[in-house]
């Protein structure tokens, strides 16, 4: 795609100008492109940064920080500063989204961002998402979103399909492109590129790498094994063709059926790891319940199979690189992360690919992260009453944004808390109210697996007592983790009933694991004519909790 570095003069639009003390928004966002433009990331960068601290609302003073954040982080001299600005650029850039979810200018540099930094990071499919954004808040009011905006946003979108290997949505978007700008450069950009788009053919059927095979081909084989029982080389076809159509949960069965006489494939062992990873990835669910280690076992059960098959093909760059970033990326307990680290760094010292070598060192990286945080662990589970975890709490506090009650119909609750500590894993959470006589009215929010092991699990027992899993089902869902958080009720029971006036309780509870931390916080906020407020300050893990009352 021919599109400059990041393309970004034409793309500053009217902004918002109010002044403090200092500059204008418009003014620190004009001189800090201006430095862009001379490839003086740095000094934009930290020019924003004291425009932040002036203007801490200002959701296109942070778009601009996340880009500039972003463009840094490739100037940057090693992986690890590298991966560090690129997840400082993203959170920036969440942080604009937050502050002003109509923001297309957020959007759209989220978007550019995504495109444009290494696929491996995981960051395509949000940039897509991204710039679709753009696109829909364009069709919604077409005078909020400039002409020059909707067509880059289309271009990048074009880029990322394209990256993405969808060579069909890349060419359905560039002849969008031909649509809204005919006659202009853009246009004939956009005919050239649809030029150049490969030909539609058939995926390579490898064994090694996900395809689409259709429902056919796995009906075909099961056919066959019909006819031929003791043909094991058919029945690993059928679980290479499951785990290429990602469905892991039959590949797993059927690849375990296949070990069970052919023990020396690596193969196969390599496909039903990564396949009992796949089926760990999901999250919790109702089968936390009948067996709480669950996700625990399938992670072990993961790097078994990794290991033999290394331990079949020692020198297999793509199992190395794989069992690595497993390694490193289950939880702690599983014990492999000293191995992850070893397999990493034979990769990038062996004759791999250059993509093959910078996942690998992209992931030592991440090891290295994981360590240090591993020390401040340490520090404040053995060391807890020293300055050092003070410093620790005051490095992992999170900055806190604002809840627009503007948004929202009234009357509503807005439960605004942060959660201060970061341990191995996410911790589980649950946020609640109560009556003046102490009775569960609504679960507002609670972690998966205390959600779903219901009472087998005693990570959260105030919650537990009180709630009894009443109507918690809708409220379930994936462990939130360190940073700020915000939470609505709009004053009806679990039952949908509208409670009437009077003192509620506001309850966050949080327990982390394996460092065992725990906190209790609880706001009591008066509902009736007039708005109220409780803020709690108070505690390392939940250091800040703030209850607010909007009425009618």
């Amino acid at each position: 795609m021919r599109t400059s570095a990041i393309g970004i003069v034409f793309l500053v639009t009217i902004l918002v100008s109010s002044s403090v003390q200092g500059m204008s928004i418009e003014e620190y966002i004009s001189n800090a492109t201006s430095l862009q433009e001379a490839g003086k990331i740095a000094e934009a960068v930290d020019l924003l940064e004291k425009a932040v601290a002036e203007y801490p609302e200002s959701s296109e003073i942070y778009a601009y920080l996340g880009l500039y954040t972003g463009m840094s982080a490739g100037q940057a001299g090693d992986y690890m500063e590298a991966g560090r600005l690129s997840f400082l650029a993203f959170e920036r850039l969440d942080t604009a989204v937050s502050l002003d979810p109509n923001n297309h200018t957020a959007y759209l540099f989220r978007g550019i961002l995504g495109v444009r930094v290494p696929k491996f990071l995981g960051r395509l499919d949000g940039a897509i998402a991204a710039l679709n954004q753009v696109i829909t808040l364009h069709a919604k009011d077409p005078k909020t979103v400039p002409n020059e905006s909707l067509i880059y946003a289309h271009q990048m979108l074009a880029e990322g399909h394209t990256k993405n290997e969808d060579h069909a949505a890349a060419k359905e978007v560039l002849q969008k492109i031909i649509e809204i700008a005919p006659g202009t450069d853009a246009a004939t950009l956009a005919e050239e590129q649809i030029a150049k788009l490969p030909s539609p053919k058939a995926p390579e059927r490898s064994p090694l790498a996900v395809r689409e095979d259709d429902r056919q081909e796995i009906a075909s084989l099961k056919k066959k094994i019909e006819q031929e029982p003791e043909n094991t080389a058919l029945v690993l076809a059928l679980g290479e063709a499951y785990y290429s159509a990602d469905d892991f949960d039959e590949a797993v069965e059927v690849l375990k059926q296949y070990i069970r006489t052919e023990t020396s494939n690596p193969t196969a062992y390599r496909l039903l790891g990564i396949s009992v990873a796949q089926i760990a990835g999901r999250g919790y669910d109702e089968t936390i319940y009948s067996d709480t280690d669950y996700r625990s076992g399938l992670a072990f059960e993961a790097i078994s199979y990794m290991d033999r098959a290394i331990e079949l093909a020692p020198d297999d760059v793509e199992t190395r690189l794989i069992r690595g970033i497993f390694g490193i990326m289950f939880p702690f307990f599983v014990g492999k992360h000293d191995q992850g680290v070893e397999d990493l760094e034979y990769v990038v010292e062996s004759d791999a690919s250059e993509a093959q070598k910078a996942e690998a060192l992209y992931y030592l990286g991440v090891a290295h992260q994981r360590k240090g945080m591993r020390y401040w662990l340490e520090v404040a589970t053995e060391y807890p009453e020293t300055d050092a975890t003070n410093l620790v709490y005051q490095d992992m506090r999170p900055v806190v944004q604002h809840f627009d009650p503007i948004k929202h119909e009234k009357p509503v609750m807005a439960i605004d808390f942060v959660l201060g500590f970061q341990d191995e894993l996410p911790p589980q959470t649950a946020v609640w109210i109560e009556n003046s006589e102490g009775d569960h009215i609504r679960t507002l929010y609670v972690s998966g697996f205390s959600g779903y092991a219901k009472e087998k699990q005693i990570n959260l027992p105030v919650w537990s007592a009180v709630s009894e899993f009443q109507d918690i089902d809708d409220v379930t869902g994936a462990s939130i983790d360190i940073g700020h958080h915000i939470y609505i009720w709009d004053l009806r029971d679990r039952h949908g009933k509208e409670v009437e006036n009077g003192k509620y309780t506001v309850k966050v509870e949080v327990s982390h694991w394996p460092s065992m931390k725990y906190q209790l916080s609880e706001a009591v906020v008066a509902v009736g004519k007039k708005n109220s407020e409780a803020v709690v300050e108070e505690g390392a893990f939940i250091p800040q909790l703030r209850v607010t009352y909007y009425s009618r």
